[in-house]
């Protein structure tokens, strides 16, 4: 704000002269006058006056005022000067009374003019800007004192934008620096453009007026139109700036390309192995050009969508596959990884050789990134402490997407995967050997994969030691398959050390029916060579049996002894 001189300003109003009065005495009253005329507006012959006093009363009707009370006397009574009037004391009979008073008039405005009605206010940074109770230009003003006014906003910054040559029908950005304002108020842009047509200069048309430093305008395609420009100015809510012009910029009218599209949807959404199509059609109206048509993924690099001549009808065609969260042209990935729950953007556009650009086409699209399906597995109990023996490891497989079966595999150290299971998701389990593990540290790979590829692994650890302790008495079992499928007899030779105790047992039973195991005693035994001896034993069943099971136990006196069966051979019947 910024402190200036102020006045009130009047209208002038016009009729006879006025006179103000003010009494030498007291008790004034006004009684009639010969010489009362009721016009008042008849300059040079009849003036008015005005008692400055207060407590005047109305003596004989006549026109008196209590406060700023008007009175009519003759004009040809008063003089350019300031002289004394006496006035008749009268009493309301009529009759003069022999004590005068004495009023003297201050002031004469001469002319016919006087203060009318108000008007407002008016400022200046000069004192002798306007006159002082007093006519100036037609308008009556009376000084009011000093007050604070409003300072304009300075003129915006200079235009930044649009640049360059600009193309009949091309929408462009216009933009300009910011004005500042002193006082603190909020700033109003108000800009405006200008056409020259065949290089006359055409009048203003304003933009639309906001606190926005930015517009945009679509110039029209009209071949008289050759330059346009801009100018701006500030508005704080009291006060304008002054203008802020731009260059003048050639128009040119290269007809600008089209774009249209049929395909992709709006707000798609892209599973794994999803495409994402993009159809449409490019056209140039302007002959001897070339077109090329764009495509855009969010800001990732833009890639050719189709290119031919102008005036042709450019048909558009791209399929983009998702997989793994990336989108790829054939094997080609074009993007980076593209996030869940977030609108990604695919933007279409064709360019002419003249860099003509059409309106940009945009579709918003989404994806689900397939997600590796979940793997658990239960706790580890190995148990067993021949080869023979086995434990089990169990877990649960699921996918997360629900859209694909899973496959679990297992890997035990460097042999091959193995499936054990393949479905929807569920349970799993397999069967380890401890034949299957080495003595040492050994790992098991479990894997689950579902139908595209994404996998979950875990990995177990475990540890086989080798116990060796001597041991007197062993067991051994021996599965005998007989050529024709089963058999009633059994007919066996075992051959052995003639220090080892042997004792023989054998299960003779259908398949599927509990082993039964039944002692078998030797019905001979014989010498082979030194210190090796032959027995032989036999058994037989009523029917004709299908799982047959030799169980030998051999016992030595002590640990020092290796005794040893040499052969087993037998006859079936």
């Amino acid at each position: 704000m910024a402190l200036a001189y102020a006045w009130n300003r009047y209208n002038i109003s016009t009729g006879g002269l006025k006179i103000n009065w003010s009494l030498l005495g007291s008790n004034v009253r006004i009684a009639s006058h010969e010489n009362y005329h009721s016009s008042i507006n008849t300059p040079g012959y009849e003036g008015e006056y005005t008692f400055s006093t207060s407590g005047l009363t109305a003596i004989n009707g006549r026109n008196l005022q209590v406060g700023g009370t008007y009175y009519q006397i003759p004009y040809n009574n008063l003089r350019a000067t300031r002289q004394v009037v006496k006035v008749n004391n009268v009493s309301t009979g009529g009759d003069l009374l022999a004590d005068l008073y004495e009023a003297r008039y201050t002031d004469i405005v001469t002319g016919g003019q006087s203060q009318g009605s108000y008007v407002g206010q008016v400022t200046s940074a000069s004192r002798s800007a306007y006159p002082d109770n007093a006519v100036s230009g037609g308008y009556w003003y009376v000084y009011a004192g000093t007050v604070n006014v409003n300072t304009a906003p300075t003129t915006p910054g200079a235009f930044t934008q649009p640049t360059g040559k600009m193309n009949g029908g091309e929408t462009v950005s216009i933009a300009w620096g910011p004005s500042s304002d002193a006082d603190g108020n909020q700033i109003t842009y108000f800009p405006e453009y200008r056409y020259y047509k065949n290089g006359v200069a055409q009048t203003w048309t304003a933009l639309v007026n906001s606190t926005s430093l930015t517009r945009t305008l679509t110039l029209l395609s009209d071949d008289t139109i050759d330059k346009v420009d801009f100018r701006v100015r500030a508005f704080d809510g009291s006060a304008y700036s002054g203008y802020r012009n731009s260059t003048i910029f050639n128009v040119e009218h290269n007809s600008i390309p089209t774009v249209s599209l049929t395909a992709p949807s709006d707000n798609q959404t892209l599973y794994e192995n999803d495409t994402l199509n993009i159809a449409g059609n490019a056209h140039d109206a302007d002959p001897d050009q070339s077109v090329t048509a764009y495509y855009q993924i969010n800001n990732e690099q833009r890639k050719v969508l189709a290119t031919n001549l102008s005036q042709t009808q450019i048909a558009l065609s791209k399929q983009l596959t998702f997989k793994g969260g990336k989108l790829y042209d054939g094997e080609t990935v074009i993007t980076g990884d593209l996030a869940d729950g977030v609108a990604h953007t695919l933007k279409v556009w064709a360019e002419d050789s003249e860099k003509a650009t059409s309106a940009i086409i945009e579709r918003a699209f989404y994806v689900v990134p397939n997600r590796a399906p979940l793997l658990t597995v239960d706790a580890v109990v190995p148990s067993g402490v021949v080869d023979m023996d086995k434990f089990t490891i169990n877990g649960n497989a699921s996918d997360q997407d629900a859209n694909s079966n899973v496959t679990v595999t297992r890997r035990i150290n460097a042999g091959n995967s193995v499936e054990i299971y393949n479905g929807p998701g569920g349970a799993w389990e397999f069967e380890v050997s401890l034949a299957q593990l080495v003595v040492g540290q050994n790992t098991i790979i479990i894997e689950v994969v579902d139908n595209y590829g994404a996998k979950t692994s875990k990995t177990i650890k475990l540890n086989k030691n080798e116990i060796k302790t001597p041991i007197l008495q062993s067991v051994a079992r021996y599965k005998i398959e007989p050529p024709k499928g089963s058999a009633k007899g059994v007919l066996l030779w075992i051959q052995r050390d003639e220090g080892l105790q042997i004792s023989a047992e054998l299960s003779m039973t259908l398949k599927g029916e509990q082993e039964l195991y039944v002692p078998l005693s030797a019905n001979s035994t014989d010498p082979v060579y030194e210190g090796v001896v032959e027995d032989e034993f036999y058994h037989e069943t009523l029917e004709p049996k299908d799982n047959i099971i030799l169980k030998l136990t051999t016992t030595r006196a002590n640990t020092n002894i290796d005794n040893k069966i040499y052969l087993i051979m037998g006859v079936l019947e």
